[in-house]
């Protein structure tokens, strides 16, 4: 949530930009066309992957073939789709980057890799799990 008002300034900020950018180079109706096209694309991922995923997560959990980590994915495909349904060139560019499973699965081991360390420094020094938060204003 601290990134939040960031993502609403900025982001529209960023969009306009590339709006500029590359409609000064490849024209304003191409700009359209490529931006229309990549928002069905969104649409047709998002569709895809919210009939597929609950029958693929269910299938791994029935396996018990790690279903944490196939969740995960299928989220960020989701987020691919929803990026890309969104106009503009820079979530257009952040969408078709995670339609791409090896850079959802690095997306993913980081994730986890923050999870497992933000655990680790969560648990005391004598390896036992604390239910609070220690603050101490000296250090």
């Amino acid at each position: 949530m601290k990134y939040f008002l960031f993502v609403i300034i900025f982001l529209p900020l960023i969009e306009i930009y590339f709006f500029v950018q590359i409609g000064t180079e490849i024209g304003a109706l191409s700009s359209i066309l490529l931006t229309l096209f990549t928002a069905f694309l969104g649409m047709v991922t998002i569709k895809y992957q919210g009939m597929s995923s609950f029958t693929q997560a269910r299938q791994s959990i029935l396996n018990t073939h790690n279903p944490g980590v196939e969740m995960l994915s299928k989220f960020l495909l989701l987020v691919s789709g929803i990026f890309l349904f969104i106009p503009g060139f820079f979530t257009d560019f952040l969408g078709v980057i995670l339609l791409f499973p090896f850079s959802r699965v690095l997306l993913v081991q980081l994730v986890i890799a923050k999870l497992i360390n933000n655990y680790q420094n969560f648990k005391s020094k004598d390896g036992k799990e604390k239910d609070y938060i220690d603050i101490d204003p000296d250090n």
